[in-house]
């Protein structure tokens, strides 16, 4: 059974350094101190570049190699790294005749905007089943540790109407 653990998620002094910058861009007075859930919502909200600095490190292990892949066609604000296929650098398998669920591991460094918009792909019931469930994986991790991220982790159609060719009509199926 594959896992998904975050490894690294914004925290408070990170939450305040992005408060400190998102002041700085519009001639603001700093105080120190937290910025309170009703902020936190707006900044997220407008998707202002002050959250690029709030970053997130997700591991998967044993995720099937064509999951991995539907993630890697995200790459603004994120890094990501499979484990390798290659032939001459795993004894695993033969790459050529490897199945498409090969399991592979996956690390993703990923800023809060991208991750947000990530979400709204992959969480759309237009996407595949099984990336699908990942990404549900992935936000139940984010909600332990950021739940202010709750109205912003959901498909595309929740936010701004569903842009497929062929929409689903049910919007609320696949919320994490």
């Amino acid at each position: 059974m594959a896992t998904v653990e975050i490894l690294r998620h914004p925290t408070d002094e990170d939450w305040e350094r992005c408060k400190l910058e998102a002041l700085t861009t519009i001639g603001g007075r700093y105080v120190k101190n937290l910025p309170d859930e009703s902020w936190k919502y707006l900044i997220l909200r407008a998707r202002h570049n002050v959250i690029y600095t709030l970053m997130f490190t997700f591991r998967v292990t044993d995720e099937p190699y064509c999951t991995a892949m539907h993630f890697k066609t995200h790459h603004e604000g994120c890094v990501q790294f499979v484990s390798t296929q290659r032939n001459d650098r795993n004894g695993k398998y033969d790459r050529d005749k490897a199945p498409q669920n090969a399991p592979v591991t996956h690390v993703i460094d990923i800023n809060a905007c991208a991750l947000m918009n990530m979400a709204n792909k992959r969480l759309c019931s237009c996407a595949e089943d099984r990336t699908r469930r990942y990404m549900q994986r992935i936000c139940q991790e984010v909600l332990k540790t950021n739940p202010e991220f709750r109205p912003f982790l959901v498909p595309f159609c929740m936010e701004y109407g569903c842009h497929e060719f062929r929409p689903c009509n049910d919007a609320t199926r696949y919320l994490p």
